[in-house]
């Protein structure tokens, strides 16, 4: 009887967290759908005709496409990065300077995102480099960084290096031996770490505001069109860029299941 309530309890307490993280979301895709142009309740009806309008702004194309192309030079640059620093921390036989190390570079991940947009817009400027896209760029590479190195550290840490000896002693170079044995071994992990890198630039605002100028991406824009209103187009876009990051992340979550079957 104890143990059938206790497993009530926590089934009851898990759906209440999960109601309490997906709620948010759960109504903005319900009003982006709403005819009603009020945000309110009961619904009336259903439509897309929000989804139209959002994409027949002139502010709405632009703004995808600076985060897109955000989101692929991160994907590009951090997960090249991320997996460069991973192998290199590994490559070093002292525990504790690794140790060290690994956390030093997980450090923009606990630095709140307002102290590195501030910090990053003021070195722009010492620099003479004007904000836009360029800034942003670093800046979103630089938050997602830390995030590829940690999952990367992961893999790396139940990776068989004696593959490698053993393909050395049967003749292979270290690039022959890389290109052969590493790269098929860790590919996953890599594209895992770099969709990941991509769905964190999607939905970066704070270090983005600081540093894009007079540009903008999808969560500069919607912050943007709130401060006139919420108007139910607003909905809409949050609707496509939360699908878009789900996507992201389902398919980084399928491709590090896979590393660990």
């Amino acid at each position: 009887m104890a143990g059938s309530l206790s497993r009530w309890l926590a089934r009851g307490f898990t759906a209440f967290v999960l109601l309490y993280l997906y709620a948010p979301i759960a109504v903005i895709l319900l009003f982006s759908i709403a005819t009603s142009p009020r945000l309110s309740l009961p619904v009336e009806g259903l439509t897309f005709s929000w989804y139209a309008k959002a994409l027949d702004s002139p502010l709405v194309l632009p703004a995808l496409q600076n985060s897109l192309l955000l989101a692929l030079v991160s994907a590009v640059a951090a997960g090249l990065m991320g997996t460069m620093m991973a192998f290199g921390l590994m490559a070093l036989k002292d525990e504790r300077l690794r140790q060290v190390l690994l956390n030093v570079s997980l450090l923009p991940a606990v630095v709140p995102l307002l102290v590195i947009g501030i910090a990053l817009a003021f070195v722009f400027h010492g620099a003479g480099w004007q904000q836009g896209l360029r800034n942003a760029t670093i800046a979103h590479v630089l938050v997602c960084l830390p995030f590829v190195v940690l999952t990367m550290n992961a893999r790396l840490e139940t990776f068989d290096f004696s593959l490698l000896e053993a393909a050395r002693m049967l003749g292979a170079t270290p690039m022959r031996a890389f290109f052969d044995v590493t790269l098929p071994l860790t590919r996953p992990s890599i594209i895992g770490a770099a969709l990941l890198a991509a769905a964190l630039s999607l939905d970066e605002f704070v270090v983005t505001w600081f540093n894009i100028g007079n540009q903008q991406t999808i969560p500069v824009l919607v912050w943007g069109l709130m401060r006139r209103g919420i108007d139910p187009s607003i909905n809409a876009i949050a609707a496509m860029l939360f699908g878009l990051l789900a996507v992201l992340v389902i398919l980084s979550s399928l491709v590090n299941r896979r590393v660990r079957r």
